[in-house]
């Protein structure tokens, strides 16, 4: 290593020092404060899952990938591992990982500019933007990648000008920063606030933006995602979700968009543009280039996906970091009735495509189901108030719609919820890898025959048929059986289960009384238990929060069992996990303690109701396990919301782990199965056994006596392989007379 990568290294080391130090600092304000309402989650050592010594079971995401990779990888392990690294935190890993410095200070208060891969995200220090060029640019423009040229923008530093050159390779006004920052160059004179080349010195952090079209939620909110993920990308500190911050969008155009107010969940201040500095050099403390919304294998508009994953912790944390920020409220209230409705939303289209022709027909049939559905109809226009809309959002537990911008609101549908693309019109993988990213149900058209087209369609462009140019009716019968899948996985999802009782609880007005510690343990509300060998099978790990937060808030618990499964020849097995679950019921009784479930941290919780009694009672719930093709040992599959909750806490999981159950012949060496046999010496004098035709006639009977169907191989990618090692039996001795 020379001694140029060494002093890069300890300058990276200190500043990760000072970084920890502040968050050190940060977290003991907030352990001596008796307003800060994260005590709770300081000592838990929950991480995003992108930080040096992250565990995974401590992580945010909750990815999993329960369908067929169809040859992306060769395991289960390694199909999870890439999604996360394309669509996870693991990309902000990657993104951090690959960031190298450009220009490198040699003194303090010298200028820094450290990018990533490509130039696909930078940031510097005390860094010089030369705008004098652009009052004589009459025209206003965006997408634009001659704005500065050579010199125009640069710092004291040193300039690694091969490093830089060569990683300026995209060049495209939307792909990365490489038109602007290939021009950077050395400064002689120091950037900061006295200097005599600074016309404009910003002291605040400045995000500097270029933006994709603001009229088209899907691409606008590609702008917002990225930029969110590079708050992630640019550091792990104190004020790194700081809203004191300025933005600046690298356009001449006036910002106009119905989607604006999101803005308010990155920055307090107002928007900037390149008329608020033409004319001037503008000298900038720190300024962030973020990650753009058509990088090549970007996220969230290019993102190449492995088939079978879903659930995206990076995208969860997107949605409820905006609908935190933005202050838009959970669901609060339930129909008063004996079985709650199943909230439906249908978006309606008041455009020239992709209208649904029988929209009255599919509604009134909606209405009318045998399973008393809730059914809204709305229209999101421009006019339309973008909080509005997150509300209806958020009370939806079915959201359907034709394929169209509109759908991008399944970002911020609830954990449970269903979005119906009613048809892809033929753009099959855009809302559906959206709504796998967010982790949300996803169902569309899959019947042609039942489908209507008004015409072929016709491409604006050059009149060709095109699926999309088109409008459409549908067959009444199959879209309610559709919706009806839709219906039964929203009632059936921990999470939906969980916000009806969490809201019944809180109308009946419950007060509960502190639990008593048992067995010097943290006190936990059972209300679950679980019908196997607990001591045996099952382990208690104290992590996060299932259901995630912006900010993290109480632990619970995680129940960890080992599965031990054989190895079978069909494509899965289904494996059945019953668990013993206590819902509350009402009684004529005024104090009823919850009991302790093997032996297991309870003893004194006590429920006392202002509009009824409650009692503990069990209900029992079977949970299937699909055992696919290619899982190894130690592979897991986990059940969201099935584990321990925690006082004021929320429902933990259960995560199954796979063990392969040994076999009492054959011995399995990756791929290929092993046994031993045993002929005799007259036999292998003979020649018996001296080719593999001869060896199978003594392995045939092992094999059917064996269940030859129960043991090929899982990987359907691997050559199949059956060995035998061939053993002599002894020679007798003879004895003597």
């Amino acid at each position: 290593m020379s001694m140029e990568a060494r002093i890069t290294v300890v300058l990276s080391k200190l500043v990760s020092l000072l970084i920890l130090k502040e968050v050190v600092y940060e977290a003991q304000k907030c352990r001596n404060s008796n307003s800060c309402i994260y005590k709770n989650v300081l000592d838990t050592g929950l991480c995003w899952g992108y930080e040096t010594n992250c565990p995974q079971h401590l992580g945010y995401s909750n990815a999993n990938c329960p369908g067929d990779h169809k040859g992306w990888v060769s395991s289960k392990h390694q199909q999870l591992q890439t999604f996360f690294n394309q669509a996870d935190f693991g990309f902000v890993k990657q993104q951090i990982l690959s960031k190298t410095t450009m220009c490198e200070p040699k003194a303090d208060g010298e200028s820094l500019l450290e990018c990533s891969s490509y130039l696909q995200f930078c940031r510097g220090k005390n860094l010089y933007l030369d705008f004098r060029d652009l009052p004589a640019r009459k025209e206003s423009f965006r997408y634009k990648m001659d704005v500065l040229k050579k010199g125009q923008i640069g710092g004291k530093c040193k300039l690694d000008k091969f490093r830089l050159q060569s990683e300026a390779t995209h060049q495209s006004p939307l792909q990365s920063w490489a038109p602007e920052i290939q021009h950077f160059e050395e400064l002689s004179d120091m950037v900061n606030e006295e200097s005599q080349i600074c016309d404009v010195f910003i002291d605040k952090p400045t995000f500097i933006m270029k933006i994709d079209a603001t009229v088209n939620m899907y691409h606008h909110f590609c702008d917002f995602f990225n930029l969110y993920t590079s708050l992630h990308v640019n550091g792990t500190h104190s004020k790194m979700f700081s809203r004191d911050i300025n933005i600046l969008i690298w356009e001449t155009y006036t910002y106009h968009s119905n989607f604006g107010i999101t803005w308010s969940a990155f920055t307090q201040n107002p928007l900037m543009n390149l008329r608020t500095f033409q004319g001037k050099r503008v000298c900038f403390r720190e300024v962030v280039f973020p990650l753009l919304p058509r990088m090549i294998f970007g996220l969230y508009y290019n993102t190449p996906i492995v088939w079978g994953c879903k659930e995206s912790g990076l995208f969860h944390a997107f949605s409820k970091f905006i609908l935190h920020r933005l202050k838009i409220p959970n669901r609060t209230a339930i129909d008063q009735v004996a079985k709650p409705k199943i909230k439906i939303l249908l978006l309606s289209r008041n455009t020239q495509y992709r209208r649904i022709l029988n929209e009255q027909a599919l509604f009134d049939a909606l209405r009318l189901s045998p399973r008393q559905y809730s059914v809204k109809r709305v229209e999101f226009t421009h006019e339309t108030d973008f909080r509005h809309q997150l509300r209806v959002i958020q009370d939806t537990d079915i959201f359907i719609g034709m394929h169209g911008a509109g759908l991008t609101h399944l970002l911020f549908l609830p954990d449970w919820a269903a979005v119906f693309e009613l048809y892809n019109c033929e753009d099959e993988h855009c809302y559906a890898d959206l709504a796998r990213l967010r982790g949300i149900h996803y169902q569309t058209w899959t019947n042609p025959v039942k489908l209507k087209p008004q015409d072929e369609g016709h491409h604006p462009s050059d009149g060709g048929p095109h699926a999309k140019f088109t409008n459409y009716s549908f067959d009444t019968e199959e879209f309610l059986r559709i919706v009806e899948l839709a219906a039964n996985h929203v009632a059936n999802h921990p999470a939906y289960r969980h916000m009806l009782s969490h809201i019944r609880e809180s109308a009946t007005d419950v007060i509960f009384i502190k639990s008593l510690e048992f067995k010097n343990q943290p006190p936990l509300t059972r209300s679950r238990k679980h019908t196997v060998n607990w001591p045996k099978n099952f382990t208690l790990t104290e992590t996060k929060e299932t259901r995630k937060r912006p900010v993290p808030s109480s632990k619970t618990l995680e129940l960890h069992m080992k599965l031990f499964q054989t190895r079978k020849r069909e494509n899965f097995t289904t494996v059945v996990v019953k668990s013993v679950f206590q819902r509350k019921e009402l009684v004529e009784v005024e104090w009823i303690p919850l009991p302790a479930s093997l032996e297991i941290l309870v003893l004194g919780l006590v429920v006392m109701g202002t509009k009824g009694k409650e009692r503990l009672v069990n209900e029992e719930r079977v949970l299937e396990v699909e055992i696919e093709q290619g899982m190894t040992d130690g592979s897991e599959q986990r059940f969201t919301a099935e584990g321990e909750p925690h006082t004021d806490g929320e429902p933990g999981d259960l995560r199954l782990r796979i063990q392969t159950s040994p076999h009492s012949v054959f011995e399995r060496r990756g791929d290929d199965l092993y046994t031993n046999v045993t002929i005799s010496l007259a036999d292998a004098l003979a020649d018996a056994y001296t080719t593999p035709s001869k060896i199978a006639k003594i392995l045939t009977p092992i094999w059917k006596n064996h269940e030859k169907k129960n043991l090929k191989n899982l990987s359907e990618k691997q050559p199949k392989k059956f060995l035998a090692a061939v053993g002599f039996e002894p020679t007798p001795r003879k004895t003597g007379a």
